[in-house]
């Protein structure tokens, strides 16, 4: 896998309607006024429209100009934004080979990716579980679900992690005699393992050589949540029913991030800028506040990652 650098944080959601553009967006505001360099990348590949929520209406480039190859790097890309320190890369939507790029093209993303020159690195991803988004969730050293206290939303955010642990373990199972056990929409199926306990029986048994470097990748995934729009005490509970599950029936890290109170004034905020306003967020409260303590720890935990990665190469 390509080494994304500490500062890469992935931003997925299990469905639309959480809420997952205006968390990063309002994550990337506070990481700027905390002076750090941001770079936006929209990845939602395909679909892209944060550029429109950033009011920007065309932008003059994107990464169909990449995918084309009329520009050589993602940094060529690099608009300017209203938000203090926080540069925008937009998605494209006229190239059909970004939809669905193969194994080359992605692997030309992921590099790119990997060498712009910022501090963090946000990347708004799509909906759902498509290969490309888990691809690409899978590819950041830092990886956010953004989920609400729905129940619907519940399910999806735990499928979305679901299926990025299946993804992870599939990629560790290729030149096995289990390669395609875990092919899409397989493991599905009555019978195919449906946990990590299941899984990892059936991989001592049929790629016993593969056991070892399967269980180290899932050791080392680990995933932040963010519950959104909280209306009350009792739905700050659901970040750590998610974590739970997560732990017992897959065995992979979750953390929680922060929770996000349902909030008028963020939605305010995010229709002023997508009009060309910028509403300074006072910070003084409610969503606002929380925001800024994710935008906080994200920072601190970069921070922190990039000190030790440092020590261990000195």
């Amino acid at each position: 896998m390509i080494g994304m650098p500490e500062g890469t944080w992935a931003i997925a959601g299990g469905k639309g309607g959480v809420g997952k553009s205006v968390v990063t967006l309002s994550a990337a505001y506070w990481l700027g006024r905390l002076k750090h360099q941001v770079a936006l990348l929209d990845g939602d590949l395909g679909g892209a429209n944060l550029h429109t929520m950033l009011g920007v209406r065309i932008p003059p480039r994107t990464l169909d100009d990449f995918v084309l190859k009329r520009v050589p790097t993602l940094d060529d890309l690099l608009l300017d934004t209203s938000l203090e320190g926080v540069r925008l890369i937009a998605g494209g939507s006229d190239t059909p080979a970004l939809a669905n790029p193969n194994y080359a093209q992605k692997t030309r993303l992921l590099r790119a990716m990997a060498a712009i020159e910022t501090d963090l690195l946000l990347v708004d991803l799509g909906a759902g579980t498509s290969l490309n988004t888990l691809d690409l969730f899978l590819a950041a050293p830092n990886r956010v679900v953004v989920l609400t206290p729905q129940p619907t939303s519940i399910q999806n955010a735990y499928g979305f992690i679901k299926a990025a642990f299946f993804r992870l373990v599939a990629k560790e199972l290729r030149g096995t005699p289990l390669k395609n056990l875990l092919d899409p929409g397989q493991f599905r199926e009555a019978g195919a393992p449906q946990t990590a306990e299941e899984l990892f029986q059936e991989i001592a048994i049929g790629a016993p050589d593969a056991i070892d470097a399967v269980k180290r990748a899932v050791d080392d995934l680990e995933i932040h949540l963010i519950v959104n729009m909280i209306r009350s005490p009792k739905e700050e509970k659901v970040g750590p029913v998610v974590s739970e599950v997560c732990r017992k029936f897959l065995g992979v890290r979750t953390r929680i991030l922060g929770a996000i109170p349902y909030d008028p004034k963020i939605e305010r905020w995010a229709l002023a800028m997508e009009q060309g306003a910028l509403i300074r967020q006072a910070g003084d409260g409610g969503a606002l506040r929380c925001a800024y303590d994710i935008a906080y720890r994200m920072a601190d935990r970069t921070r922190q990652a990039d000190s030790e990665r440092t020590k261990r190469a000195s």
